[in-house]
């Protein structure tokens, strides 16, 4: 399912658009596969996940919090980001929004509260409706299939 490049090129976005960052939250990282990548960059990382299917070894960097991610999340890390995390993309968007956070983010489906009037499939129109509610720059990873980003530092 998907790029199998798409973890590894998203980390090295992040890593690379905010230096800075120490930390990390990861929402809706299904395996942990995004999560594994940053933590072994040296980042500091907490996944938020409501059905978590971690594989593989624990990682020292890495801990885990079993729920479903909404806007009223408190974030304490330097930076909220999400690959493909479905209903959670406009939650991750108004959390980081809310709290003054960066964010970075690569919507799928356009699914949630907040893609009302979007067909499930239309990715350029759920992009132009995240940006509309969420001012934000946009760039393209390498990947194939869906590999908008939207971020703002």
């Amino acid at each position: 399912m998907g790029d199998e490049r798409r973890n590894v090129e998203f980390a090295r976005f992040i890593v690379k658009q905010f230096p800075k960052a120490k930390s990390v939250l990861v929402v809706a990282d299904g395996k942990g596969e995004l999560a594994r990548k940053l933590a072994n960059k040296g980042l500091s990382v907490r996944v938020v996940e409501n059905k978590p299917r971690f594989e593989g070894r624990k990682h020292t960097l890495i801990s885990y919090k079993r729920g479903w991610f909404d806007s009223g999340w408190r974030i304490v890390e330097d930076i909220i980001v999400g690959m493909h995390p479905d209903e959670a993309t406009g939650e991750i968007l108004a959390a980081a929004d809310a709290q003054g956070k960066p964010f970075a983010v690569v919507p799928c489906c356009a699914v949630g509260r907040f893609s009302q009037n979007v067909g499930h499939s239309k990715g350029e129109d759920w992009i132009k409706r995240l940006k509309g509610l969420f001012p934000c720059s946009e760039a393209t990873l390498r990947i194939s299939g869906r590999n908008t980003v939207l971020y703002r530092r």
